[in-house]
């Protein structure tokens, strides 16, 4: 069982975002919400660049701690949901990671962060068909030019066999950052590959 900074245990988590705490020790109404979002925040940034693996432990869960707080302290408020969930995420607590985003989603299915978060959750697990619709989802609510989600739904349809459809985000991946190099020959390797495989080069080749 997981323990927040300020003792508040995580009781049960249910499938679709039913989150129950112990909050018996805090008063949220008199919770300074602006410096305790920037803690927590500053907690989360720790931990995305620390390396060694007992100190992002920790700044884990002193991030999680506060943006625990600001779940109560503001229910409506996606961002600490989001966060709480990449938090989970980061900590291969996939239960609790899947809990907060469909909590997220219960408030708005159609935020473009909550989609492009839990496409990033499956993607690491490699759940390719889970992590695209959600991508998509997030590419038709706001990524449309974000480089990330062209690369990341381009590698999955790859991955997938749809060869038409990874060149297509390859391309787009490149429009937005033309410095990476090495796109220009993915392309070019796939556009082979699409040709290899037409009938009219097998036709040839007899």
């Amino acid at each position: 069982m997981l323990e927040s900074t300020f003792g508040c245990n995580i009781s049960n988590a249910t499938e679709f975002g039913e989150i129950e705490y112990s909050n018996t020790y805090i008063d949220y109404s008199k919770i300074d919400k602006e410096s305790t979002l920037q803690l927590a925040d500053f907690y989360f940034n720790k931990a995305l660049k620390e390396e060694d693996s007992k100190l992002r432990a920790e700044y884990l869960q002193k991030a999680s701690g506060e943006y625990h707080i600001l779940t109560h302290a503001q229910p409506d408020n996606l961002y600490p949901i989001i966060q709480m969930a990449r938090v989970y995420d980061m900590e291969q607590e996939n239960r609790f990671a899947k809990a907060y985003f469909f909590q997220a989603l219960k408030i708005d299915k159609n935020n473009a962060d909550t989609n492009y978060y839990f496409g990033d959750f499956y993607y690491k697990r490699r759940e390719y068909t889970k992590a695209l619709y959600f991508y998509n989802k997030a590419f038709k609510n706001g990524f449309k030019s974000d480089y990330e989600v062209f690369i990341k739904m381009g590698t999955i349809y790859e991955k997938l066999g749809d060869l038409l459809k990874a060149n297509q985000y390859y391309k787009r991946a490149y429009m937005a950052k033309p410095t990476n190099e090495e796109l220009p020959d993915k392309i070019r390797e796939i556009e082979d590959l699409r040709y290899k495989n037409t009938g009219y080069y097998n036709k040839r080749k007899k």
